[in-house]
């Protein structure tokens, strides 16, 4: 997790832990304006904290609700829960405390939503003329075309709130990253690098998919099997306009190292004594 992506969660937590403490306090130990001042605070901290700025360019994942919303769902159930949670069992004991307890069980579900709205905020994609950067929770990962095994396309297809789930959660795993429009039905391109990582965009969230096309096919990177014959005629001749001449030969790693040790015995049979 990146330093953007930890601030968020700061702005979150830090605010929802004071309102707790103002309310609990409130009917505990504080008074009524040390309680007032603990929730006033938590609500400047998290209005006055900047929000993490996103790259021109960058494509951002489509949220649904917006990120105000999901997080003010967030606060709503984190300060009736968690209060109650605490108060249950400090003040009570027996069968309420026990109930007080399984309070936690709904009050953790802001964190849950709270993460949702960190992913929002500081995950997206930006294309370049050689390959893309993939952001989440603010780490980046810069990709070039010659890194990459192939390219499919695939049709994503989930109900309703799977495919919400999918597109506010995205991946859970380092081997998979995915950045999708929250449809129901979304056609995506599936880049697929040579270690064997793999990251899924929603076609339909890509302003400029043709450029991205013809950038891969300069790239000697073969297009996906989903592109018609009669559009990569169009891509190449498109290609051919702009940048002139064939696509670049991809190299590989391998085909670098030979090239490499090639040199050097080279170099040692021409220069023997060192």
């Amino acid at each position: 997790m990146g330093k953007a992506a930890r601030l968020e969660f700061v702005r979150r937590l830090l605010p929802l832990c004071l309102a707790v403490a103002g309310i609990v306090g409130w009917f505990a130990f504080m008074s009524a304006i040390s309680s007032i001042l603990c929730i006033a605070a938590a609500v400047g901290i998290y209005s006055a904290m900047p929000y993490p700025v996103v790259p021109s360019g960058a494509i951002r994942p489509v949220s649904q609700p917006p990120v105000m919303v999901i997080d003010m769902i967030g606060f709503f159930i984190g300060l009736v829960f968690f209060p109650l949670a605490i108060l249950g069992m400090t003040l009570s004991t027996g069968a309420l405390a026990l109930a007080a307890l399984f309070c936690l069980v709904p009050a953790c579900f802001s964190l849950v939503l709270f993460s949702i709205s960190v992913r929002q905020l500081t995950s997206w994609v930006r294309f370049f003329n050689n390959g893309f950067e993939f952001t989440q929770f603010s780490l980046r990962v810069r990709v070039t075309y010659e890194e990459l095994s192939g390219v499919k396309i695939r049709t994503w297809q989930a109900p309703g709130l799977a495919a919400w789930f999918q597109a506010t959660i995205g991946s859970l795993g380092r081997r998979k990253a995915t950045l999708l429009n929250g449809s129901e039905t979304t056609k995506t391109m599936v880049f697929v690098r040579n270690d064997g990582v793999t990251f899924t965009i929603s076609s339909e969230l890509i302003p400029d998919l043709q450029r991205v096309l013809i950038a891969m096919d300069r790239a000697g990177l073969e297009l996906p099997d989903g592109i018609s014959e009669y559009q990569r005629k169009k891509i190449r001749q498109r290609r051919e306009r702009m940048y002139g001449g064939p696509p670049k030969p991809p190299v590989h790693e391998e085909q670098l190292q030979v090239a490499r040790i090639a040199a050097l015995i080279e170099h040692a049979r021409r220069n023997p004594n060192g």
